[in-house]
């Protein structure tokens, strides 16, 4: 028998779901999981690499996985820094 497979999206709305505090007997359910286990293997995927780890990239030729992956870091890396230089600039204005 083979494994079913998941949209990125049901991963992300399970994950994002049980991290609000949705029982997992009821996540099993409502998106006909094949065992709760999944959604913790899902938590734990999120909570060690973001979102993009839900992502399967079974079949995707390993130079274009790398090229995404590294354009979505060089993404976020950008977005954080713009944070932090949001973040001290607030603090300076608070401070007067």
């Amino acid at each position: 028998m083979g494994t079913k497979k998941y949209s990125y999206d049901d991963k992300v709305q399970v994950v994002k779901k049980f991290m609000e505090g949705y029982p997992s007997s009821r996540l099993v359910k409502e998106f006909k999981l094949t065992h709760r286990n999944r959604i913790y293997e899902w938590r734990d995927q999120v909570l060690e690499g973001g979102y993009e780890a839900l992502k399967d990239y079974r079949g995707v030729k390993n130079k274009a996985h790398h090229q995404s992956c590294e354009r979505s870091l060089k993404n976020e890396n950008e977005y954080l820094k713009l944070e932090v230089k949001y973040l001290k600039k607030l603090l300076e204005l608070q401070r007067g």
